[in-house]
């Protein structure tokens, strides 16, 4: 037995516009005059009426409070209030509202060891107010931190979750340094809580999840890790290339399904690498580093930058639409900017081979994840590699249920050795700039 909550409105093409496209949830029927969605266990049906029904609560449950924080950081703009604990009903939630005003509520029913997780304390790791103070947004490898501890008196989320926004607020006023995430956003709002803040040390190659121009005008000091990811990131990509291009993902899940019957002319067919086409889009060192394996497949590459490249190897040059309909293999590798944001949208997915593979391991928002989801669900193109996501970590039902995707939970720096040299230069940086020295990387 399952059960389906139904409203009537007024506009039926923009409820589809809204529970599909914006809270992501999957269209599990269409009648015609009604459509019904799904997300989970939860099914949500509109019938079309002359007038809307926008009395009473949708509420969406989910199982801890990061995924309500991750909720809120995805829908802010419709969202009437931050997320916040309740002692009196002890969920963790927040409100919003839909197209025609009805009240949407997310939240997560907190069990009594859960409810710790949403106060204000943090872990002092090596208690010494003598010390500057450092926050450390999520626990990162031993070596790492045990350099952090040496001039800092560090404040940790040991928790297995990021801080919510809330939490970040409340313990950034009296920090020196701050050490966080690419799932951390550092805002204007964070930096003017942060009047003794001196450096903001990034856990990432990337920097987008920082408002760099505002830490400039505040002089506070911004860095990150390139170069020591580069290598793991370049052979995660050609992980993501081999297994989209040859179906790896989905023969594993034909055999353990217990499908194999035995050698077949057609089964699986897949794409060859080898003597093909491989364009990059934005041969930074990353990009650079994922050409140089495909000299080993004898394959032709391309690129597209803002800037002639000279890699050690043959690549040429060439413009955008040259790089989408003659590469057999794209593969992503450009910083999220305002010019790269929302780059390859539908009309570009169109000038792709249906033969071709995209993969990205470099910033999800460079796609139209949409029109991706389209073209593969067409068949416009062969496959895809993800490894990062337009709205991380919410990845949408529609990319979940396409057999000819191969989803991975952004672990393109993941080696044991990688993310230890990762922490060595986050911490380093922020060590140099309190210590008034020049660090390895520094962004601004």
């Amino acid at each position: 037995m399952s059960g389906i909550i139904f409203f009537k409105t007024a506009n039926l093409s923009a409820a589809k516009e809204f529970y599909e496209g914006v809270l992501g949830m999957k269209l599990w029927k269409d009648q015609g005059k009604c459509l019904i969605f799904q997300q989970g266990s939860m099914k949500l049906g509109f019938c079309e009426g002359e007038v809307s029904e926008t009395s009473g609560t949708i509420t969406f449950v989910y199982d801890s409070a990061t995924e309500v924080d991750e909720r809120y950081a995805r829908f802010q703009k419709i969202a009437t209030g931050k997320p916040e604990y309740s002692e009196y009903y002890k969920i963790y939630h927040f409100w919003a509202k839909d197209f025609e005003g009805r009240s949407l509520e997310f939240q997560c029913f907190m069990q009594p060891e859960q409810q710790v997780k949403v106060n204000t304390s943090l872990d002092i790791l090596n208690p010494d107010k003598s010390k500057p103070k450092l926050l450390l947004t999520r626990m990162i490898p031993e070596n790492a931190v045990e350099k952090l501890k040496q001039l800092f008196e560090v404040h940790a989320n040991t928790a297995p979750r990021n801080l919510s926004k809330a939490e970040l607020l409340h313990q950034i006023p009296e920090m020196d340094a701050l050490l966080c995430l690419l799932g951390d956003t550092i805002d204007k709002q964070v930096m003017d809580a942060a009047q003794k803040l001196r450096v903001i040390s990034n856990y990432a190659v990337g920097y987008n999840n920082i408002d760099t121009d505002y830490a400039k005008s505040r002089n506070i000091a911004v860095c990150n890790t390139p170069g020591v990811l580069t290598e793991s990131t370049a052979d995660l990509a050609w992980a993501l290339i081999m297994a989209a291009s040859r179906r790896i993902a989905e023969s594993d899940r034909y055999v353990r399904r217990g499908k194999f019957e035995g050698w077949e002319p057609l089964l699986m067919l897949g794409q060859d690498l080898h003597q093909r086409t491989l364009g990059i889009l934005g041969l930074g060192r990353i990009g650079e580093a994922v050409g140089r394996r495909a000299t080993g497949f004898g394959m032709k590459i391309l690129y597209y930058s803002r800037t002639e490249k000279s890699p050690d190897y043959s690549a040429t040059k060439v413009d955008l639409e040259t790089l989408l309909r003659k590469s057999d293999i794209l593969s992503i590798h450009a910083p999220l900017t305002d010019e790269t944001k929302g780059l390859l949208g539908a009309r570009e997915l169109a000038m792709m081979k249906e033969t071709a593979v995209l993969i990205n391991t470099g910033r999800g928002p460079i796609v139209d994840e949409k029109a991706m989801i389209k073209a593969l669900q067409e068949k416009r193109i062969f496959a895809a590699g993800l490894d990062v996501y337009a709205q991380e970590p919410f990845i949408p039902q529609e990319l979940l249920d396409l057999e000819n995707v191969v989803l991975l939970p952004h672990i393109g720096s993941a080696s044991f050795a990688t993310r230890a040299a990762m922490g060595d230069m986050a911490a380093e940086n922020a060590i140099a700039i309190v210590k008034g020295k020049q660090p390895k990387s520094r962004i601004v």
